[in-house]
């Protein structure tokens, strides 16, 4: 397993309020996979994980996410 740094954009909804936020997030992907989206299924943890640290009345939405290359 290697780390990859991912950009996640999302929207934390509050009632009629939201908020627009993205991280810079370092998940853990196999060198090589199968499938061409194995980073959807590591992104939709990492977004149940976030939901788990919002407040009760807070729903985080996914907008968007990409893996970031190591270009040198």
């Amino acid at each position: 397993m290697g780390h990859y740094r991912t950009y996640i954009s999302f929207v934390i909804q509050k009632g009629e309020h939201h908020i627009h936020d993205s991280v810079i997030a370092e998940l853990s992907l196999p060198k090589f996979w199968f499938y061409s989206d194995n980073a959807s299924q590591e992104v939709l943890k990492w977004i149940d994980k976030k939901q788990t640290e919002l407040n009760a009345d807070e729903k985080i939405i996914l907008l968007n996410y990409f893996n970031i290359s190591d270009i040198k």
